[in-house]
């Protein structure tokens, strides 16, 4: 149904973009370590395809955040662009491309890019959560050494 009210159209803009605004926290604060903020992005149930098991609910969520690198141990950026927002009433899904940016020795190189695709809920405080993100990696290349010296270490 397309909304047809002046009411009907801001609040739907105001859903996409406080969709897209989950999706810039998600970045951000894996980026650079922010744990509540990257967990706030989740619903309790969520599920995460990061690959072929996914990681279900916060415990197994807030698992997957503290194996990742950080700032400032690893800089590293996760762009997403291109969003493409279908609100449905409390419920929402969107595809979107991502890139991850590292840091190699011979200056700033993509590691890897590809697509999300997400499932989002609105919660009853009225804010967006993912309840489901896929990545689907198009290409990737090796991590860079710091990310390497990293995961050896742990």
């Amino acid at each position: 149904m397309t909304p047809t009210s002046l009411e009907q159209r801001i609040a739907r803009i105001e859903d996409e973009r406080a969709i897209q605004q989950t999706m810039y926290r998600y970045g951000y604060a894996i980026d650079y370590g922010s744990e509540d903020e990257w967990l706030s992005c989740w619903a309790e149930d969520a599920a995460l395809y990061w690959s072929e098991s996914p990681f279900r609910g916060h415990e197994q969520l807030l698992a997957a955040f503290r194996a990742h690198t950080h700032a400032p141990d690893v800089f590293h950026k996760h762009f997403v662009v291109n969003a493409q927002i279908d609100v449905a009433g409390d419920s929402a899904s969107a595809r979107s491309m991502f890139a991850r940016l590292d840091s190699y020795p011979d200056g700033p190189q993509i590691l890897a890019f590809g697509r999300y695709v997400d499932k989002f809920v609105r919660g009853a405080d009225g804010g967006w959560r993912f309840s489901e993100r896929t990545a689907e990696v198009e290409s990737m290349r090796a991590p860079p050494e710091a990310v390497l010296k990293l995961m050896a270490s742990e």
